[in-house]
């Protein structure tokens, strides 16, 4: 998954125009429903699994990018 679909996915899981890469997600309305819709969109998008313990470590949409492409 490229960096621009990442960014477009998370803003549409928050529900707003745009997110910032390096505020926290928490900051942002993170919440444990945007980490499973998170997980749910990323195998339907681009098929593949992301594993729910490191994303609850994840705290910026960096983060969830690195995830995505260790996955």
């Amino acid at each position: 998954m490229e960096k621009n679909s990442l960014l477009q996915l998370v803003a549409e899981i928050l529900e707003v125009d745009a997110v910032s890469e390096t505020e926290s997600l928490e900051n942002q309305g993170w919440d444990s429903l945007a980490n499973l819709s998170f997980i749910a969109e990323a195998d339907m998008r681009a098929g593949i699994e992301i594993n729910a313990d490191e994303l609850a470590d994840a705290q910026t949409v960096e983060d969830l990018f690195a995830l995505v492409q260790r996955a």
